[in-house]
């Protein structure tokens, strides 16, 4: 299939067929009139087809063909809580934001054919990455990212309402936000509800995975090496209340191994059967009608060389 990028630039085929042809070339600098026929021919036709080439060539034609991988079938979210709460370890060896990071890493590897945002948070959010299908990049971006405690916080409702903003022009068939944290919200104007009831406005889903032990004390990391007991503050109804007014669903995950289970039940969830739309993407096509154009230039170029130093016909200036 043959596309064209600038379509509009074919409104200019019209006027410039018309100027060359009531304009024809003429060829050489003949002491009479020329009459044959081929020249008669070629002082409309080729200066028309130069025109018509040129034309073509800036409209961007494109070959269009099918692709895997570029059609979302469902477009992600995710937000990631960077408060430094997630430094904690519920199992002694792998901390929240470490194990958050790999398995979110893997939950990506695992949806080729779909985009993702990345939205950290904590007193604020911060849009990491817009919808994108580089995974690579967003595997790079969460393998190099660590954690500010300078504006330490937990704003549940301004990071979900910065996601349904990412997700309200998208095209794609499902949009789901992924909100990870181990908190309760004690930061930001956007109640968690609020932004619940926008995003079900949207016809976006909310997945909420509440990280870390409910009750009981994790080990948080302080001067250095040491290890100390810490008690986060959680709020799971929040999070439950959230994703069942969005139709999604609210997992725990009390250790890595539990966060494991919970993208995996997620990844589950969102697999879909919808027919997609075939990808396709364009080869260029313009250099071989700029290579026509060429061809066509050519004769015009030699006889315009030749000309140079001749003097003109009479019968040139009575024209």
């Amino acid at each position: 299939m043959i596309d064209l990028r600038y379509p509009y630039l074919l409104l200019l085929l019209l006027p410039a067929l018309w100027f060359t042809w009531r304009s024809p070339y003429r060829w050489g600098i003949p002491h009479s009139r020329p009459s044959g026929w081929l020249a008669r021919v070629s002082s409309h036709l080729v200066p028309a087809l130069l025109a018509l080439c040129l034309i073509l060539a800036a409209a961007g034609p494109e070959q269009r063909r099918a692709i895997r991988g570029r059609a979302p079938v469902v477009d992600f979210a995710m937000v990631l809580d960077g408060s430094s709460s997630m430094k904690a370890m519920d199992d002694g060896k792998e901390d929240r934001w470490t194990a958050a990071r790999r398995l979110l890493r893997v939950f990506i590897a695992n949806r080729p054919d779909d985009r993702f945002s990345l939205i950290l948070f904590s007193a604020h959010p911060v849009t990491l990455s817009p919808l994108t299908a580089d995974h690579v990049r967003l595997w790079r971006t969460l393998e190099r990212l660590e954690l500010d405690s300078r504006d330490d916080g937990t704003a549940i409702g301004s990071a979900l309402m910065t996601a349904v903003r990412r997700l309200a022009e998208s095209p794609a068939r499902s949009r789901v936000i992924l909100l990870l944290t181990d908190g309760a919200q004690n930061r930001g104007r956007v109640s968690p509800q609020e932004a619940a009831q926008e995003a079900k406005s949207k016809g976006i889903r909310i997945h909420t995975v509440a990280i870390g032990k409910a009750s009981g004390e994790s080990l948080y990391p302080v001067d250095g090496n040491k290890l100390a007991s810490l008690k986060v503050e959680t709020d799971p109804a929040t999070l439950q209340g959230i994703a069942h007014t969005t139709g999604g669903e609210a997992l725990a995950a009390d250790d890595p191994q539990g966060l494991a289970r919970s993208l995996k039940a997620i990844d589950q969830l969102e697999k879909t059967a919808l027919p997609v739309d075939p990808p396709s993407e364009g080869t260029p096509l313009a250099r071989w009608f700029l290579v026509m154009a060429c061809i066509f230039a050519m004769p015009l170029t030699i006889d315009i060389i030749r000309k140079r130093g001749k003097r003109l016909p009479v019968w040139m200036g009575e024209a």
